[in-house]
């Protein structure tokens, strides 16, 4: 396979922020097709063995999920029409062949001030070696995280197995990463217009490899980075996702927050708000400690708060505890 090709596609499924996917397969004769539309479609490479066994995954805020095992991608045409971009990619996939049509808009790095200090922070994440129990690990960080001016910034745990730490992208992949687009499909924001990190920006196993919660010590270690993106990004709100988000920042500045007792309410925290919610995990969801109707309200009043009152210099309503303007 072109080495060349496959960097252009990996690059692509990190920085196109696409809003129509075609799929088509060529197989024994037959023909399908499949359209994927909406406001949080996602390209990405999963499961990639080495440079000639790979999947593509494709998937929409409905749920829709198609993964195609490619054999080799065996050429790319670009198209652009002003800030559009449509890209025809043909894989070679088992006695077949596939198409893949893709519309979006491109991320541009211009190298501005503050792409260029995220590009020094992305090498030097990349490269760490502090945590010894992640030294094979890789940060999870790029451009994929989302608007480096973004108002919201989304803090979770850590990359997924399945998830992140597949596919290069925070939130996206696995079951948690649906049911996160399911609660931002909510709200009219999409993952252009906010920013998503971990507090630990690798993927934490055991010694038998499977996954598990990151240490006190790896979040202290990962906490400059933290500290760094949050600087960077400057969001109006720091939305934590589970307990662990919201300890880890602590390690910047201190709070006294507790989950159970101030989800889904605002307090001011190191010149901005913080938002503490629950994690968007099956176990939260499944277990009821959270459901996801009450994850889609946190969201929904979030939106209001940052649009309604927030952005026009107004103090926001904690709807929990009913305060009155």
């Amino acid at each position: 396979m072109n080495k060349n090709l496959f960097a252009r596609l990996l690059e692509i499924t990190h920085t196109l922020i696409p809003y129509e996917i075609n799929l088509m397969t060529h197989y024994n004769g037959w023909e399908d097709s499949i359209d994927l539309r909406g406001k949080n479609l996602m390209i990405s490479i999963i499961d990639e063995q080495s440079e000639y066994d790979y999947k593509i995954k494709l998937s929409d805020e409905r749920g829709v999920t198609v993964t195609v095992p490619c054999e080799g991608v065996e050429y790319i045409n670009e198209y652009r029409n002003n800030d559009q971009l449509i890209i025809e990619i043909y894989l070679y996939i088992f006695e077949g062949v596939a198409r893949i049509t893709v519309k979006g808009k491109e991320v541009i790095i211009q190298n501005t001030n503050k792409e260029i200090e995220y590009n020094m922070l992305i090498n030097k994440a990349k490269a760490c070696v502090t945590c010894k129990t992640m030294s094979d690990s890789k940060a999870i960080i790029g451009y994929a995280n989302g608007n480096l001016d973004a108002d919201i910034l989304f803090l979770a745990e850590a990359p997924g197995p399945r998830g992140a730490d597949v596919s290069g992208i925070p939130l996206q992949g696995d079951v948690t990463g649906k049911n996160f687009e399911k609660l931002l499909s909510s709200t009219n924001w999409t993952r252009s217009d906010i920013f998503i990190t971990n507090a630990v920006l690798c993927c934490p196993v055991n010694s038998s490899g499977k996954v598990r919660p990151p240490s006190k010590e790896e979040i202290k270690n990962c906490h400059p980075y933290l500290k760094q993106i949050i600087e960077l990004v400057d969001p109006k709100i720091v939305v934590t996702l589970g307990k662990k988000a919201l300890e880890a920042l602590k390690e910047i500045e201190h709070h006294s927050l507790v989950l159970n007792q101030n989800v889904a309410t605002y307090t001011k925290w190191n010149g901005r708000y913080v938002y503490p919610l629950y994690h968007p995990s099956p176990q939260v969801i499944n277990t009821g400690k959270r459901t996801l109707q009450q994850q889609r309200t946190d969201f929904k009043q979030l939106e209001h708060n940052d649009k309604q009152r927030i952005l026009k210099g107004k103090a926001p309503i904690n709807f929990q505890n009913k305060d009155a303007e």
